[in-house]
């Protein structure tokens, strides 16, 4: 795996730093909205506009790397998304942490866009997998070492602010002094989710239903805390918990995925899913806020719920045509995408109506109907269709077109490729060491 990745040390060192950055970022602002005031139904709002933000960065920040190249375009976009934290810290306006946040989401989209592309382009068959387990490791490790970072400060404060600015600023260095070739920019693909409606309808919606439970816990999971009386050290280790437990089941139920009917793994982890968070809820209607009660159940519900985004785009590519495999990869990145815009914004209405339980109910919900609708999808539809492997997916992160991509040529069988270098594209010639 390491050896396989060295040549991308710097590539990994940066995309570490913006994802520790960004994962501190979201979960301060969370906070602070609350401190400052805010309802709980306006911080759905801001967390929709992000995810907004990312999804159309998702789509169209591939444009500003094809003008600009990876260097200069991974510079600008990370110069941009570090003044926000300094500005969220100065001017606290609602409608103006708005427009910031879905900035934001375009920004940081625009580097992941940037950061999977660029490990596409340098990994052949061969090397795929070991590099994507190893991405992975560094989006789970980063993400939950983040919340670790809040107890270094009052979050009323700016420090916090300036510290995720700071490391956004850092996660610029590794890549700006490296001596690696950038690829060559493609022209972006058009994306479509008819092919996969027709293909594998599971797969969409399990996606639509990932991006919905996903985007609500990392946006309402710290007001969920702060609602139920937490403090803001107990906060960082229910978020790091809940984020730890999205790497425990991966490769045990994709495994399983492999040898079972593919959408009834689904239905199965949805059901656990929906056990967990309906455990979540039945604490907070009794008014426990025993610390550890809500560790255990919120790493239960992250081993559980972080495999469904997976398996949905395992059986996604057993359904569809290999001749429109990135087809494929624009209807899971639309299905997710959806799903995380509108997530945030259903999971605060239900907290504001219903009290912090109303985040896991929301949860609750949704991974009930999944079950049921992938055990309808596989009577309905039967299984006579031969798998691919399964492969690892990121879930956590708006996963880009171009990893997915890649995930699903691993699936492939494996052909030899030159290992000649990518020619660095002319716009970045400057940014060499």
């Amino acid at each position: 795996m390491f050896a396989a990745a060295r040549p991308l040390t710097a590539l990994f060192i940066s995309y570490a730093l913006l994802i520790l950055a960004n994962g501190l970022f979201t979960t301060l602002l969370s906070i602070r909205t609350k401190l400052e005031g805010f309802s709980t139904e306006w911080v759905g709002f801001l967390m929709t506009a992000y995810y907004l933000g990312m999804f159309l960065g998702a789509r169209y920040s591939a444009n500003v790397v094809q003008r600009a190249g990876h260097i200069r375009a991974f510079a600008a976009l990370a110069s941009m998304v570090s003044v926000s934290p300094l500005i969220h810290s100065i001017w606290v306006e609602p409608v103006a942490w708005l427009f910031i946040r879905l900035i934001d989401g375009f920004c940081i989209a625009g580097l992941f866009v940037i950061t999977e592309s660029w490990l596409n382009a340098r990994a052949d068959n061969k090397t795929r997998g070991s590099i994507l387990a190893l991405y992975m490791v560094t989006n789970f490790t980063a993400s939950g070492s983040a919340q670790f970072l809040l107890p270094l400060a009052d979050p009323k404060s700016f420090e916090l602010f300036s510290l995720a600015s700071i490391v956004f600023s850092l996660s610029l260095v590794p890549l700006l002094l490296s001596r690696a070739n950038a690829p060559v920019p493609e022209s972006p693909d058009g994306m479509s989710i008819k092919p996969l409606l027709k293909a594998a309808p599971a797969g969409f919606w399990g996606c639509v239903c990932a991006g919905l439970i996903t985007s609500a816990f990392f946006a309402m999971g710290p007001v969920y805390g702060q609602d139920i009386g937490l403090s803001l050290d107990q906060i960082s280790v229910f978020m790091a918990a809940g984020i730890a437990g999205g790497m425990l089941l991966q490769v045990p139920i994709g495994r399983l995925s492999d040898r079972v009917e593919r959408r009834l793994v689904m239905a199965s982890v949805s059901l656990g899913s929906a056990f967990a968070a309906a455990f979540m809820v039945m604490l907070t209607s009794n008014g426990n806020t025993d610390p550890t009660l809500h560790y255990t159940g919120v790493f239960i519900y992250g081993a559980l719920s972080s495999t469904i985004y997976s398996l949905a785009a395992a059986h996604a590519n057993d359904w569809s045509d290999p001749d429109k495999l990135m087809q494929t990869s624009s209807g899971l990145l639309i299905g997710y995408g959806v799903g995380a815009i509108f997530g945030p914004t259903v999971a605060s209405f239900s907290m504001g109506q219903l009290g912090p339980g109303g985040l896991f109910g929301f949860v609750t919900l949704n991974c009930l109907l999944l079950m049921c609708y992938a055990i309808w999808q596989s009577i309905r539809a039967g299984q006579s269709r031969e798998k691919m492997e399964f492969v690892l997916q990121p879930s956590a992160p708006f996963a880009s077109e171009e990893l997915l991509q890649s995930a699903q040529e691993a699936a492939e069988p494996v052909q030899e490729i030159t290992a000649e270098p990518v020619p660095e594209a002319p716009r970045d010639e400057a940014f060499q060491a």
